[in-house]
């Protein structure tokens, strides 16, 4: 192969990157999947608007297995663990200082109450619920609503008058106004960063509040479970207009076909036991996810054939009337989480740093005071020890691990989804060149107007998890968003992007500037997959 002058320049620099790029972590998105090859593992869920249901159909796994046969995998291992005298059977002896048994209740190191109590063996009934207690179901149904609010943050960065518009002379400003949010000089800003107060800037940092107020969690009232009992009681409910107790193609805002599809009676209508098959039903969009990985392929759009709104493989987002949805997943570590939670808790509660909590130390703590000290003083010492409360931790939190949260995130008008064009959660220097534009072809008459925005909803899904020790505050965790590495371009171009936006500044390029003047051939001031691959390839 030949090389011009330009390519015999470049060459030596691009070899030498791609040595340095040699080991690399790469996220590969797969746009697509065949449905009839993912059914263990499936799950229905009906998002119910206003407007009408979105249905979301997940098939959703732990590292390729299906999270009943899981949580099946973790009990045998557990009984297999505790069943000391190997019998077969779990006495109640064997499990007097396992979490999943003595969790909810006040735990007495009495002789004589000890002796009350049943000898029998559990049964594998009382095991699972045991579990259950803990980890809930498989798949738990959360709501987010804080983030319609925090979203107003946004537009009243960009509102510079406050005059409750955005016109045209603010979307010429917006980038320069948004650019000023960068707290972190990463060239990439995040939700965080538009808050009155952002929040720590501490990467896989996880904030602990040492109290006695258990996390909150809000179950979801307009996401639910397909399988539900009463939620065709509950369609009726909201989507009845004419109360005849029937939901009609108009009143679901649905297709006359897939309404056939329901309508074994043939009427036109769906009764509340037409709609207890709901799950048999064509959904709007199709996914899998598989809870064991860290990456952006953790979660692949599946073959769809949706008429009713318009799907995006790319970014997961699913546009219908007056309503975009997005579809996330967010990796999660539960037992390193409560570890850290655990630690943090420790170390505040230790006020003599002597190393192990007393009675003293835990008599302002009454979550501990009830029972948890007797239960992780295992030798009875009447002191708990680091060791001691990690073991009881790690017990708890890997029995929570094998669910899985779907929660849904009211993301109110999308100020900053708007903005967030491949719904990484950050707006890089690529988005903020276009971000005049963006604000232009979402306004009317030059300007915005939050009530006459589309509503904004996004579900993600995570490993489930615990907190024993007050709230597990993440950094993120009221932002909806996926963090993903860039899938284009050469190792060394990977390597070098160190904020993952998918795109090289001059800032993070690590060779001469003429040699990025040379690759930069849209002079753009920045280099994009497509540059460095082609640059890769005349080295070839």
């Amino acid at each position: 192969m030949k090389f011009d002058r330009r390519s015999k320049q470049v060459a030596p620099w691009i070899l030498w990157a791609a040595w340095l790029g040699s080991v690399s972590y790469v996220a590969h998105f797969t746009p697509q999947l065949a449905a009839e090859d993912l059914r263990p593992g499936q799950h229905d869920m009906l998002l119910l608007l206003p407007d009408g249901p979105i249905h979301v159909r997940a098939w959703i796994t732990d590292n390729g297995q299906p999270l009943e046969q899981v949580r099946r995998n973790y009990i045998d291992d557990l009984v297999s663990s505790l069943d000391t005298d190997r019998d077969g059977k779990l006495g109640r002896n064997e499990t007097m200082k396992h979490p999943l048994f003595v969790s909810g209740r006040r735990y007495e190191n009495n002789k004589f109450l000890n002796s009350l109590r049943s000898n029998r063996p559990y049964t594998d009934r009382e095991i699972e619920l045991a579990v259950d207690r803990v980890a809930g179901q498989p798949v738990a149904f959360r709501q987010n609503n804080a983030f319609a609010e925090q979203d107003l943050s946004v537009f009243r960065v960009l509102d510079q008058n406050e005059s409750g518009l955005i016109d045209r002379a603010e979307m010429r400003l917006a980038p320069a106004r948004i650019a000023e949010r960068d707290s972190d000089f990463d060239q990439c800003i995040t939700f965080n960063e538009f808050l009155e107060q952002p929040a720590l800037m501490m990467a896989d940092v996880v904030i602990t509040t040492v109290n006695d107020s258990p996390p909150t969690s809000l179950h979801s009232e307009l996401l639910r479970d397909a399988s539900e009992p009463i939620l065709a009681a509950r369609m009726v409910r909201l989507y009845d207009q004419d109360r005849d107790a029937h939901l009609s193609q108009q009143e679901l805002s649905w297709r006359p076909e897939r309404i056939a599809k329901l309508d074994t009676d043939h009427d036109g209508r769906l009764s509340m036991q037409e709609l207890g098959s709901i799950s048999n039903a064509e959904p709007d969009i199709q996914l899998a996810v598989d809870l064991a990985k860290a990456s952006s392929e953790a979660m692949q759009l599946v073959d769809q054939h949706q008429k009713d709104g318009e799907a995006s493989a790319a970014s997961l987002r699913f546009n219908r009337g007056n309503v975009m949805l997005s579809v996330g997943y967010r990796y999660r570590d539960p037992v390193e989480e409560a570890r850290r939670n655990a630690e943090a808790a420790f170390n505040a509660i230790d006020i003599d740093a002597n190393g192990y909590l007393d009675r003293e130390e835990i008599a302002e703590h009454q979550r501990f005071e009830r029972y948890l000290f007797d239960a992780m003083d295992e030798d009875d010492d009447e002191r708990v020890f680091a060791a001691e409360m990690m073991k009881y931790v790690v017990n708890y939190a890997e029995a929570a691990s094998t669910s899985c949260q779907a929660t849904l995130v009211d993301a109110g008008n999308g100020f900053f989804q708007m903005l967030d064009a491949n719904d990484d959660g950050r707006i890089s220097i690529r988005e903020l060149r276009r971000c005049e534009q963006r604000l232009v072809d979402a306004s009317q008459d030059n300007a915005i107007n939050p009530s006459q925005l589309a509503k904004s909803f996004r579900i993600e899904f995570e490993r489930g998890g615990v907190s024993l020790f007050g709230r597990v505050d993440r950094t993120d965790a009221a932002t909806p968003t996926v963090p993903l590495r860039s899938n284009g371009g050469p190792i060394w171009f990977q390597r070098m992007d160190r904020n993952g936006d998918g795109d090289l500044t001059w800032d993070e390029f690590l060779g001469p500037r003429e040699v990025f003047e040379q690759l930069d051939s849209d002079r753009d001031g920045l280099l994009d997959p497509a540059e460095a691959k082609q640059a890769s390839e005349k080295t070839l």
